[in-house]
Order: structure tokens, then sequence, then C-alpha cells
């Protein structure tokens, strides 16, 4: 992933120990006539250690995340949340994030 032009790793440092971490990538909607084209920025991970959160670390890397993805030419920073994750759901809601979509499962 760090190789990769299209995508960043931001880190949060405290006394030279890693805090936290946002992994971004930015993509193109495929080519389709149904959709919308658009790039878009991705989260695929953030993590905060326990002892650091609800310190701003988490919303500081979201910041950085989502300016290097403008930068890259993102209209928009997309990520997922699981079912049930109640503290995730409240932490990027009081970001100002909002649902975009729903995926259904089904066990078989």
């Amino acid at each position: 992933m760090l190789a990769a032009p299209q995508s960043a790793v931001f880190l949060d440092e405290i006394a030279g120990d890693v805090s936290g971490a946002v992994w971004v990538h930015v993509y193109d909607t495929p080519p389709d006539p149904l959709m919308v084209p658009e790039r878009r920025g991705y989260i695929d991970g953030l993590v905060v250690g326990s002892a650091h959160r609800r310190q701003g670390i988490g919303r500081r890397l979201m910041d950085a995340a989502a300016a290097w993805a403008s930068e890259q030419g993102a209209a928009q920073l997309v990520l997922t949340v699981w079912a049930g994750n109640a503290a995730a759901r409240a932490f990027y809601d009081r970001l100002g994030y909002g649902l975009l979509s729903e995926v259904l499962n089904k066990a078989l």
C-alpha cells in the first residue's frame, strides 16, 4: 500500500510511539453508463490505541486522510462501518458522515 501512488497511510505519534493510523486510497467509479463518474477516497482502516482514544487523534487522522484525498481529486470520502459497531458509528456521525448505502448478506 505504501508504494501505491493512489494510497496513503497517516500515523499519529506520542513520545515516539504510534498512537493511531489511517489507511486511505482513491479510486475512480468504473466506466458504466448506470454509474455517475466520480473520484472517491476510501478509508480502508482507522485505528487508535485504546489508551489514546477520545483525545482527538482519530479526528486529526481523518482530517489528514480527507485533505490528502481532496488533493488527489476526490469529491467525497467513503468508509464502511460494521453493523453493531456503535462506537465507530457515533464517532463518524460526529465527524459529519452519513449513510450512503446498505450492504445486505445471507449466511449460506
